[in-house]
């Protein structure tokens, strides 16, 4: 009996020490968040204190790093221990982390005899289809130039940018940029609320598609809100877009409030948006969109999303959809952090669920995004659509009727 009561005490004590470190954690971001907005706009920001190149767990109080390692070993635990090449890479990567011994991920060596050691490590491979076969290879390469920047983004608001609208596009996708400069992605500054947006684009599309970067170029100039990086955007590199799009908005706009990442081809009614954001509690941490829960990699060979078991093998965690879920800016600098220690996944919003759930961060699910779609006999009903904050998709022709319709003062509901 006495050993039975010192086990239960036991587990008491563990529950108590979880829960307070939760609050601590808690209570430490908010300090951060309010030591954020009572200072100066950010305006060339090279000059703060923290340099982003640093581990920005260095200046971190111990009770902080308690929260992340739980979060990392229960990440760890859910985790299974199997042959497939995944999760060897990161369970490595998590005694790399306990030991001490991970450096920045975007040193590693991306290609050579390293690429050529990983390749072989599974058994199946030369009969992954090819963009597989390329992302296993390359899958440590996280170093890539900006072609086109946009380093004055955010710093030309007025006030703090609210809203950053960071929208996933192709090089050759003109049409559908172009309809949401018209639309739901048009800048300004409605009820003082600053938003923005940028579209995140690789510098090539496939083998053997024609270069588009001259025009891409040009429409930079006219619209200033590209972004391109050196690298093929195929399906597969989105996990490295969104990487280095963290990485970006580090470098130019570290003080956004909240982030929107989302499909060229979504309807976003960026007012019902702004009015969701808007009624948060001011130091709310969050990560929302329609969420994936009991989620498991699909099997079949035809499937866009199809993952070998000789790749991965374990349930997903929850995670947003990526076609367009919605983030704090006070979370970018740990999800830049723990990104570095989460080995790239092919399917990017499940690798974005992964930096979450190692943070301790739930998805919340919210009935406005409706990334599969909504019935049939609705998708062309404005009122409808006057109630969602993003659907996924719509045509360029069907987003500009759409938001011609929800954006009429007499529009009847």
């Amino acid at each position: 009996m006495g050993l039975r009561r010192e086990m239960k005490a036991s587990r008491c004590l563990t529950v108590a020490t979880a829960l307070l470190t939760l609050v601590a954690l808690k209570a430490y971001i908010e300090w951060g968040i309010e030591q954020d907005e009572r200072s100066p706009s950010l305006h060339g920001w090279q000059g703060s204190a923290i340099n982003p190149t640093q581990s920005l767990f260095d200046e971190l109080p111990a009770f902080v790093l308690q929260q992340f390692n739980t979060s990392l070993q229960r990440l760890r635990q859910n985790i299974p221990k199997a042959k497939a090449y995944w999760n060897e890479k990161q369970h490595q990567m998590f005694q790399q982390l306990e030991q001490g011994e991970a450096g920045n991920a975007s040193r590693k060596e991306c290609s050579g005899p390293g690429a050529a050691d990983r390749a072989a490590k599974i058994k199946d491979f030369d009969a992954y289809p090819e963009l597989y076969r390329n992302f296993v290879l390359y899958d440590e390469c996280r170093n890539f130039s900006l072609v086109i920047n946009q380093p004055n983004k955010c710093s030309n608001a007025k006030n703090r940018t609210f809203l950053l609208l960071a929208i996933k596009s192709l090089p050759g996708n003109f049409a559908a940029r172009q309809t949401v400069r018209d639309t739901w992605g048009q800048e300004g500054e409605p009820g003082g609320l600053p938003v923005r947006t940028v579209f995140l684009l690789g510098a090539a599309q496939g083998h053997y598609g024609p270069s588009l970067q001259h025009l891409v170029a040009y429409e930079s100039r006219t619209f200033g809100d590209i972004l391109m990086w050196d690298f093929e955007d195929t399906f597969f590199n989105l996990t490295l877009k969104d990487f280095l799009f963290l990485s970006w908005t580090l470098d130019y706009c570290r003080d956004v409030r909240f982030i929107l990442k989302g499909d060229d081809d979504v309807f976003i009614n960026t007012p019902k948006v702004l009015e969701f954001l808007g009624s948060l509690e001011a130091h709310k941490l969050l990560y929302t969109g329609q969420v994936m829960a009991n989620a498991s990699p699909f099997r079949a060979r035809k499937s866009k999303y199809f993952v070998p078991e000789s790749y991965y093998v374990g349930p997903y965690p929850a995670y947003a959809g990526g076609g367009g879920y919605i983030f704090s800016g006070s979370l970018i600098h740990w999800l830049h952090h723990v990104s570095q220690h989460i080995a790239f996944y092919p399917i990017d919003d499940v690798y974005t669920g992964l930096c979450f759930k190692a943070l301790g961060i739930r998805p919340e699910a919210h009935p406005g995004f409706q990334t599969f779609d909504i019935a049939e006999k609705d998708r062309s009903n404005p009122c409808v659509h006057s109630k969602l904050l993003l659907v996924h998709r719509r045509s360029p022709q069907e987003t500009v009727q759409l938001w011609k319709q929800i954006t009429d003062p007499n529009l009847q509901c």
